[in-house]
């Protein structure tokens, strides 16, 4: 019986380990801590990057990864120039500061293009707008997956090149936050 015990609890820590990958660019991370490095800006400061996209896309989801320990983040979204959306403000959260927000961009934006350059300007905070990651997931062919991922953060910068990826005005922000998502709703 010993043996059968210790053959599952291998099994569970060998999926576990699995499911805990290094460096997983999927936003369903929720449950369990992270710490990743990222960037913030202020008033009259807005960021900048490049991703690439297959341009049979029948939609494309921005998500990005947030320390929502800083309350009511707003910034508005431009996709090659055009207004694209927003990142709509979050209540403050303590305890699990990790969020991950989405915001799907227009069709008429990234229908037939290669690549999308995002930038997202300061509109209001309590303190600043952070950015962590972020992930681009895209549909084709009625198949959601993941197009490209920006790691931004001071550790990040080979990402960051990769992607163009610019800060314009005040930066507030350029360090390794180590939190946690919420723990996953088993009643959902």
């Amino acid at each position: 019986m010993a043996a059968v015990v210790l053959a599952g609890a291998v099994g569970v820590g060998v999926a576990v380990g699995l499911w805990m990958a290094p460096r997983q660019v999927e936003p369903l991370t929720l449950g369990r801590p992270v710490s990743d490095d990222g960037r913030a800006f202020g008033p009259g400061g807005s960021s900048r990057f490049t991703v690439t996209v297959d341009p049979a896309n029948t939609g494309v989801r921005l998500i990005r990864r947030l320390d929502a320990g800083i309350s009511m983040q707003q910034a508005a979204i431009t996709v090659n120039g055009a207004p694209a959306g927003m990142w709509h403000p979050l209540p403050v959260e303590n305890t699990y500061r990790w969020r991950d927000q989405a915001v799907d961009l227009p069709l008429a934006l990234t229908a037939g293009r290669r690549s999308l350059t995002v930038v997202n300007t300061f509109v209001s905070s309590s303190l600043d707008f952070n950015e962590f990651l972020y992930v681009v997931r895209q549909q084709v062919k009625g198949v959601w997956s993941i197009a490209d991922t920006v790691d931004v953060g001071p550790y990040h910068t080979t990402s960051e090149a990769a992607h163009g990826y610019r800060l314009t005005g005040p930066q507030t922000f350029a360090d390794t936050r180590h939190f946690a998502y919420p723990p996953l709703d088993e009643t959902a």
